[in-house]
Order: C-alpha cells, then sequence, then structure tokens
C-alpha cells in the first residue's frame, strides 16, 4: 500500500483542533501549494512569505504567525492537495493531523526526494521558490 492509501482524520474532528485561519490567506496556501513540482519542497516559512498580510494586519505582527498561519491551513488541506511538500525550516517533517510523519516521507520519497539518516532533506537541493513572474501574475508581488 503506498502513502496515498493512509486513513486521514475525518474533517469535522480536525476543524476541532485548528485555529481559524482567514480565508482568503488558505486559499493563496493552496494555489502556492499546488504549484510545488513533485520531488521539491518549501517550507511553512517561505509559503507564508510570499502572501501579503491580510488588511488591517501590519507586517510586522503578520511576520510572527504567518508561517504557523500556514500551517493551520495545510492541516485542514483539501485531499488532493499535495500538503507533502511543505517541511519545516530545518528540512523536517512537522506532525500533522491525522497523519504520522512516515505518511509525509513516504509520499515525498515516491516522489524522489531523498532523506538523510538524521531525517532531514537537503533544502539546498530540493527547496521550491515560485517564480517572481508567477507571483505577480497572481497578485502575490
Amino acid at each position: 500500500m503506498t502513502a496515498r492509501g493512509a486513513v486521514r482524520t475525518p474533517p469535522a474532528k480536525r476543524a476541532a483542533r485548528i485555529p481559524a485561519v482567514p480565508s482568503p490567506f488558505r486559499q493563496r496556501v493552496y494555489e502556492i501549494v499546488q504549484a510545488i513540482p513533485p520531488g521539491r519542497v518549501i517550507t511553512y516559512g517561505g509559503l507564508a512569505a510570499c502572501i501579503p498580510p491580510p488588511a488591517g494586519l501590519d507586517w510586522e505582527a503578520y511576520g510572527r504567525i504567518r508561517a504557523r498561519w500556514a500551517g493551520y491551513a495545510l492541516a485542514d488541506c483539501p485531499d488532493d492537495l499535495p500538503w507533502q511538500r511543505v517541511v519545516n525550516a530545518q528540512g523536517r517533517i512537522s506532525p500533522r493531523p491525522g497523519h504520522g510523519p512516515h505518511v509525509q516521507r513516504l509520499l515525498l520519497e515516491e516522489e524522489g526526494v531523498v532523506f538523510r539518516q538524521d531525517g532531514r532533506l537537503d533544502l539546498a537541493q530540493y527547496l521550491w521558490q515560485p517564480d517572481p513572474e508567477w507571483r505577480r501574475r497572481r497578485g502575490l508581488l
């Protein structure tokens, strides 16, 4: 059985444990994650840094919470989103509701990502950043 066949926690149970994230932010997270090519990753902070702050939220406050918001958005994402392509800033897998870390690792390994013995992946090799023109066309710059 592949990692895709893993059982997930039902959405209603996941939603009860996840803080609310503004819907426009959540949609931007999903849009960016959908664009990550197989075999590449982005960090939670790198993903969130691509998204301007919501209206009325100052940059400093946003800078402190944006990576966590990205994590919350992905914790309750649609099943067809390649959520496994988002890792923490150390190149490690972070715990996720409904899945053990082994599921994310298996999914990434199926895409060709190799993990070192310490459980990290080489961000210098696998890190993806959206092209500035791609971001500009989507109003992310």
